[in-house]
This record gives structure tokens, C-alpha cells and sequence, in this order.
């Protein structure tokens, strides 16, 4: 008969600081030890990306504000920057702020002119 070896390989886990210490104690953490979860969530983080985008785009939409897209990401992204970036507040509110103004601005525009044409409009149509 022939004898075979088997070449299994073992792992061998790293100690904790209570085994290798002889302390048996339960290893559940303490409220003063952070919890394992808790310590492998990302960190926020410190930019104000958002905020810089909502105001970004508020400029942009004193140009293109006839899209509507462009407004209406500046005031999304603007809200999302005030609710989760407290250091990019003041960018969020201009953004928000350049937004509506070229919104409303642009409805303005539209309704004024339509107004000054409604006085021609109508005499041209009495003739």
C-alpha cells in the first residue's frame, strides 16, 4: 500500500487584543469602542461639489434659461447643496437665486412683450 500526504493548506486568523491577553471576556463593543459598521462607512465628504454645480449652473442659466433643463438642475442641485453641504450655503443660494431670476426673467420677457403686441395685433385684425 502506498500512503499519500495531503498538502491542505490551513488559515491561521490573527489574534484579538483579549485572546492573546488571556482575557475571556465577552467581545462584544462597548459604547465607548466604535462599532465595526460604523467605521467602514465612507466619510462625507468636505467639498461643496453640489453647491458650486447649483451655482454654475444658476450663471449658466441666465443664457440658456429658455431650455428649462438648466434652471431646474441649478435649483435640484441647489437644494441638495443647502441640505448636505453647510459650507456651500452661500453658493447653493445664489445658484438657486440666478436660477429663478433667469426663469421668471425669461416669463417676464415673453409677457411683456406679448403685452406691448396686443394693441397692434388687434388693429391689425379691425382692418
Amino acid at each position: 500500500m502506498t500512503s499519500s500526504t495531503d498538502s491542505s493548506s490551513t488559515i491561521v486568523l490573527p489574534e484579538s487584543e483579549s485572546e492573546r491577553d488571556g482575557d475571556t471576556r465577552d467581545s462584544q463593543p462597548g459604547p465607548a469602542e466604535p462599532h465595526a459598521a460604523t467605521s467602514a462607512a465612507p466619510a462625507k465628504s468636505s467639498a461643496p461639489t453640489m453647491s458650486i454645480l447649483a451655482l454654475s449652473l444658476g450663471i449658466a442659466s441666465l443664457i440658456f434659461a429658455q431650455t428649462v433643463v438648466v434652471p431646474l438642475a441649478a435649483v435640484i442641485l441647489g437644494v441638495f447643496g443647502l441640505r448636505d453641504e453647510p459650507a456651500g450655503r452661500g453658493f447653493a443660494i445664489w445658484g438657486i437665486v440666478l436660477a429663478c431670476v433667469a426663469t421668471f426673467g425669461w416669463v417676464f420677457i415673453v409677457v411683456a412683450g406679448a403685452l406691448f403686441s396686443l394693441p397692434f395685433i388687434l388693429l391689425g385684425a379691425a382692418f
